[in-house]
């Protein structure tokens, strides 16, 4: 069994969460969807979103 929190494919974090994002999290996503999933594609939404924004302060507007 694995005692660290990194491995090949993934590293896991840890956050406190405050508990209306946690009722939130439990009301928005899909019926087959798991917390982990609605979370990192949370996280992977909000990056891109904040790269758009950099990207287009340097005047770099990406496409989609």
């Amino acid at each position: 069994m694995s005692t660290t929190n990194i491995n090949s494919k993934s590293q896991k974090l840890h956050a406190r969460v405050p508990h209306k994002v946690v009722e939130d999290i439990e009301l928005f996503k899909k019926r087959d969807e798991s917390t982990s999933q609605f979370i990192i594609a949370a996280l992977a939404a909000e990056i891109d979103r904040r790269r758009q924004v950099k990207n287009a302060a340097k005047g770099k507007t990406e496409l989609l």
